[in-house]
């Protein structure tokens, strides 16, 4: 059965524990040679203010894309041609919660049959960091997440489909050579963790389910 795909992910919890985590191991630059520059970089003087403090928040907003460390916020799928769902980190609603209804909810969808998945670079990320999210949070799912695969056979990546394996092209780059009304204004992955933190999960969720619609627009255009 056909399952479009997507997932939006946060850093590493919590945020100040981590970010002094990074604080601790983040090196100045190689270049650097005085002690009174180094110093002058580390305490964030003169010209050098705000600069490690960028580093380590660009070092701890990739651990998003780290399935190790960072967490789904947000997941949505479209069974078939049924309209998308999604569930949130939200009030009341930990990372455990949102993947224990999720699988309930799909199972449910399922009765039974294997699930096949379609998502946009679905193979290198959204199936293994969901996969990865299942382990740590002790949740078994009920139904094989096809993290190690292959496009076509195991699941279907429209990424691959359309660029190949060594080429790559972003979902909004496919969807405008196809006529495809592209990303909705205001939000992209990379303001997901900014929209969590207002606690504009709403909006985080609608972006989420507006990408599982253009992959399935995708998926019919190329897989036809």
């Amino acid at each position: 059965m056909n399952i479009f795909l997507d997932i939006e992910t946060i850093p590493q919890q919590s945020e100040s524990e981590t970010k002094a985590e990074i604080a601790s191991t983040i090196k100045h630059p190689v270049q650097m040679k005085k002690p009174e520059t180094i110093s002058a970089w580390h305490n964030g003087e003169g010209s050098y203010a705000g600069v490690k403090e960028a580093l380590i928040d660009d070092s701890y907003r990739k651990t998003s894309f780290d399935g190790a460390k960072g967490q789904i916020c947000s997941i949505a799928y479209a069974f078939e041609d049924n309209d998308p769902m999604a569930w949130a980190q939200e009030q009341g609603v930990d990372e455990e919660t949102l993947l224990l209804e999720f699988s309930d909810q799909l199972r449910a969808d399922l009765t039974g049959r294997p699930p096949f998945f379609i998502g946009h670079y679905i193979s290198g990320f959204d199936l293994a960091f969901l996969w990865k999210r299942c382990v740590i949070n002790r949740v078994i799912p009920g139904f094989k997440i096809p993290h190690i695969g292959r496009h076509d056979k195991d699941y279907f990546d429209t990424m691959i489909a359309w660029a190949g394996y060594k080429d790559r092209i972003s979902q909004d780059a496919l969807c405008q050579a196809l006529g495809i009304e592209g990303k909705p204004d205001g939000i992209d992955g990379s303001k997901v963790w900014d929209f969590f933190k207002e606690g504009r999960i709403e909006e985080i969720k609608a972006y989420n389910i507006d990408d599982v619609l253009k992959v399935r627009k995708i998926y019919n255009r190329i897989a036809s």
